[in-house]
């Protein structure tokens, strides 16, 4: 599983700061100052999911100043996002076990809208995976070894 905590901490010249942002905003990353500002009202999911994007832009750079260029980039940033926190395999077993897209999230340890990223941009082979995975017998739940 990937952990963006520890991709965040091997970038040694960036700071973490915890603020109440303003609504809509989880995350900044400030390359003047070397910052990342995660709004401190955050579930751990939206932390995690929000600090692994923030990791994204900074590896980037700056946001484009076009409006549609940096829009690209978000959507690029989302997708590239939600597939590094949620692998195929952990994905077909949270689907096959959840009811809904909040369990399959929280089984994922991901926001939901993170989990809904992942699954609008699926591969054709993961798709594949994902329909013969969900005809099996599904697992005992969360976190079944398997």
């Amino acid at each position: 599983m990937h952990d963006p905590w520890h991709e965040f901490g091997s970038l040694s010249d960036w700071a973490l700061r915890w603020a109440a942002l303003p609504k809509g905003l989880l995350g900044v990353t400030d390359f003047s100052l070397r910052t990342v500002t995660l709004d401190d009202r955050l579930l751990q999911a939206e932390r995690r999911c929000t600090v692994a994007h923030e990791v994204e832009h900074i590896r980037l750079g700056p946001l484009p100043s076009d409006p549609v260029l940096a829009a690209r980039e978000e959507a690029a940033i989302d997708r590239a996002v939600a597939r590094k926190l949620i692998g195929i395999g952990e994905l077909g077993d949270a689907l096959a076990w959840a009811s809904t897209l909040a369990e399959a999230a929280q089984e994922l340890w991901v926001d939901e809208d993170t989990l809904s990223v992942r699954l609008r941009h699926l591969h054709p082979a993961e798709v594949h995976y994902l329909r013969r995975r969900l005809q099996q017998e599904p697992p005992c739940g969360p976190s079944s070894p398997g």
